[in-house]
């Protein structure tokens, strides 16, 4: 098994993350906190007073730092230890060993173009993302008789752990929104 240097658009790309609300600000809350004001989310950073992943200064900054860097124009980054490294399912998806934050920053900043390390191995057997495993077991598991009986007095679905961005995701298609974000974080 190795990895190969590749360019995608993650624009055009459909990614399976393992995220939930403590790893992300959008699913969290449902709106993704690079589409806010800079004035906005420090306000409400200053109210929830919340740290790490799903804070809503976490992808701001990230974005600030990895564009400031030019991350995702240079193959370099590419090169070391925390790489974006990914998988290309059969299903289409992809899948992350590491870099997922980043991808998704990419994605909704709707920036055209970024260098991935792509796990290269020949495989005998259809290999699908984790999420779209997940929902195969799910429904299966609602075309049981006791299942079905119970759906009746379930309150709604909750968020399974491997998601697919576009499913669970608000991208907004502006191909300025990135422009938009470093002019904000430049003021």
């Amino acid at each position: 098994m190795g990895y190969k240097l590749i360019n995608i658009d993650p624009t055009n790309c459909s990614f399976c993350y393992r995220m939930d609300g403590y790893d992300c600000y959008e699913l969290r809350k449902g709106v993704c906190s690079l589409y806010m004001s800079k004035e906005k989310a420090e306000m409400i950073h200053k109210e929830e007073k919340k740290f790490g992943e799903s804070s809503v200064m976490y992808c701001r900054d990230f974005a600030d730092k990895l564009l400031n860097q030019d991350y995702f124009n240079s193959k370099s980054y590419q090169e070391d230890l925390y790489s974006i490294r990914t998988h290309k399912r059969d299903c289409g998806h992809y899948e992350f060993t590491d870099g997922q934050h980043r991808t998704c920053i990419a994605k909704h900043l709707n920036i055209p173009s970024m260098y991935v390390m792509l796990e290269c191995h020949p495989s005998d057997y259809r290999v699908i993302c984790n999420a779209c495993h997940e929902k195969s077991e799910i429904e299966r598991e609602s075309k049981k008789l006791i299942n079905k009986f119970l759906s009746i007095f379930r309150r709604g679905s909750e968020m399974p752990s491997n998601i697919i961005d576009n499913e669970y995701m608000k991208f907004k298609k502006d191909s300025n929104v990135s422009q938009i974000f470093e002019e904000e974080l430049k003021r």
